[in-house]
């Protein structure tokens, strides 16, 4: 596992206990939900490694007992006996888990996650596995050089990348062509250069496991946003979870057909990369050219989150 920050490790509707595990890379974290909250700790067992997560029981929200040996696990801290795991920061938003892995700075994303609850309506969205790094997921918002050969869109416009309060930041403007909001009468699409839309986006990194990105479909003035976070697996497979903010106007929340249309988009573009990704020779010696620019600003930022021994 080669970075820490910021990670969605879970959606709340799947968790089927008060105590469940997850992986993260090499990590096994322990969601305990508990009085109304949850919160996420280190679920490997001090005494001999067993997976809290798995048979472990809730004695009170700070205590729990290992399903091997039955020793009093701590939960956080100390609690009178010799075992205790650690907690992560951790937070919860419209049923997306959040956890902040090594000990980094917590940054702005509850900042921006809790703008979004003020201003939008966050509908959890969907889980994908695919083999690739997780930093490769994220990295997609800013290689905008693949946006024509994968997802065939006609013309981008990018910007320099910039960093603002620790989140790498940049914005991209996709000229996609006839889509099922554009065509004649008789529900046909004929592309001949001009019919268009143009999707100004503005991605948000807050560490190379997840993005938010605004996305402004014919530059209007109510954007909704895809929020991306990608989780390694120990077989090279990254978890993908992905879901969109819809912006409430003048009060109403748009339905859930509405963001499931967007989140059919976002599943769809994922798998036109799956098979890009799936066969990239991870161990070739790159040669890059100056569009490769972005990328290599944001894998710069990438390595202020190496662990390197974090825990």
């Amino acid at each position: 596992m080669r970075y820490g920050g910021w990670y969605q490790i879970a959606f709340e509707r799947d968790l089927q206990a008060d105590v469940s595990s997850v992986p993260v890379g090499d990590r096994r974290l322990l969601i305990v939900r508990s009085g109304g909250e949850i919160n996420v700790y280190d679920a490997v067992c001090p005494h001999r490694g067993a997976d809290l997560g798995v048979g472990g029981k809730l004695l009170d929200p700070r205590v729990l007992t290992c399903p091997y040996h039955g020793h009093r696990i701590a939960l956080g801290g100390e609690g009178g006996g010799p075992y205790c795991v650690a907690k992560y920061p951790s937070m919860v938003r419209s049923g997306l888990i959040f956890a902040l892995v090594g000990g980094f700075e917590i940054g702005k994303l509850p900042d921006m996650l809790d703008y979004l609850e003020g201003t939008h309506k966050i509908f959890a969205g969907f889980t994908k596995t695919i083999k690739v790094p997780p930093e490769m997921v994220i990295e997609n918002a800013f290689d905008w050089a693949h946006f024509p050969p994968v997802h065939d869109v006609l013309k981008v416009e990018y910007g320099e990348p910039t960093m603002e309060d620790g989140v790498f930041t940049a914005t991209t403007k996709l000229r996609v062509g006839p889509s099922m909001w554009q065509g004649t009468g008789d529900g046909t699409h004929h592309d001949d250069g001009t019919t268009f839309v143009e999707v100004p986006l503005l991605a948000r990194a807050y560490s190379p496991n997840l993005t938010i990105t605004q996305v402004a479909v014919g530059g209007g003035d109510h954007p909704h946003y895809v929020i991306a976070s990608a989780v390694p697996m120990l077989d090279g497979t990254s978890t993908i979870r992905l879901s969109v903010a819809m912006p409430v106007v003048d009060g109403f929340a748009p339905p859930q057909e509405f963001a499931d249309l967007m989140l059919q988009f976002e599943s769809m573009g994922l798998e036109q990369d799956r098979p890009v990704w799936e066969n990239l020779a991870l161990n070739a010696t790159p040669k890059y050219t100056a569009e490769d620019d972005n990328v290599l600003k944001y894998r710069k930022f990438c390595e202020r989150f190496t662990l390197n021994g974090r825990v």
